[in-house]
């Protein structure tokens, strides 16, 4: 019986590995974020690290497995959940989940050495991780793909009064040079190349939500040993 646990504990640690480091990605998305980007994309700014740490919130629900088999086949598929999120972002600011991927490989590797039917049991459960995996996977695209990139500028205004204000204002530029146009006196201007919209978030997350239900759903519904 303390054969079948093996893995499980390495799982777990790369879980929380890959958790604290998607929550860094969101908490420097939202703190670089200018003024208006954080009130104009406040639900994106709740689904982005919610995409990230998806992975390692199944990564968890796996780790509750008891049949060794089952349980490293999934955590493979997981672990290639991880490695795409790793390489999502061309800054590469993603790849502080890299050491969250290594860990749940090697519970993979622990909970496989731990099977009496690896191939047999394992290869299927791989297959189904692999299918949640693509659905949380259309989770990210939601995020940013479903709808067409809506580049947006905001031009900070100053009144005489002393106050200030972010208005938005058309991108004057092409899509590969933003520009809020020409700006007179001490005006400040800002723009993104895309903006995560409520819809787009709301999917994202009920896409998430409806796997990691279904994940959990299937944990505990699978049997207790290999036989």
């Amino acid at each position: 019986m303390a054969g079948t646990q093996r893995g499980r504990r390495a799982a777990t640690v790369g879980a929380a590995l890959g958790l604290i480091a998607a929550a860094g990605l969101g908490l420097t998305r939202f703190f670089n974020a200018d003024g208006p980007e954080v009130v104009g994309q406040l639900a994106s700014h709740f689904a982005f690290p919610l995409a990230y740490m998806s992975p390692y919130l199944l990564t968890l629900i796996v780790a509750r497995v008891q049949s060794a088999a089952v349980r490293g086949g999934l955590l493979l598929a997981v672990g290639v959940l991880s490695l795409a999120a790793s390489f999502s972002s061309f800054s590469l600011i993603t790849m502080a989940l890299l050491p969250a991927t290594f860990v749940i490989w090697f519970a993979a590797v622990r909970s496989l050495t731990a099977a009496d039917r690896k191939l047999a049991t394992g290869a299927p459960a791989a297959l189904a991780g692999l299918l949640i995996a693509a659905t949380i996977g259309f989770a990210f695209f939601a995020l940013f793909g479903v709808q067409d990139a809506q580049p947006k500028c905001w031009v900070l205004v100053h009144d005489t009064d002393g106050g200030s204000r972010w208005e938005s204002t058309p991108n004057v530029g092409g899509p590969m040079s933003l520009s809020p146009g020409p700006m007179t006196g001490n005006s400040q201007g800002h723009c993104v190349s895309d903006v995560v919209t409520n819809l787009e978030a709301a999917m994202s997350t009920g896409i998430l939500a409806f796997a990691l239900l279904i994940a959990l759903g299937a944990a505990r519904l699978l049997p207790r040993s290999e036989h």
